[in-house]
């Protein structure tokens, strides 16, 4: 599991989540939208909570994983931020 992962704010890892190879899907139920990552050929699918101030740290790493990143794509992806 990658370590340090720090809270972030919605907009902060919509953000280093497009850098990534994510793209917006559409508008789901409430605050959540909903984006798209495809990995060796496969979709890979993840709502993400917009009305949070801020995603605590174990909710990121599930987006993360939800969406096929590896440990070192994830350090890679939090160092460039």
């Amino acid at each position: 599991m990658p370590k340090n992962v720090p809270s972030l704010k919605p907009r902060e890892l919509l953000r280093i989540l497009i850098a990534g190879g994510c793209s917006f899907l559409r508008h789901g139920k409430g605050d959540h939208d909903i984006y798209l990552r495809i990995v060796e050929g496969r979709k890979r699918i993840a709502p993400i909570d917009m009305g949070a101030g801020e995603l605590s740290s174990p909710y990121v790493i599930r987006i993360f994983r939800q969406f096929g990143f590896t440990d070192q794509e994830i350090d890679e992806l939090l160092a460039n931020r």
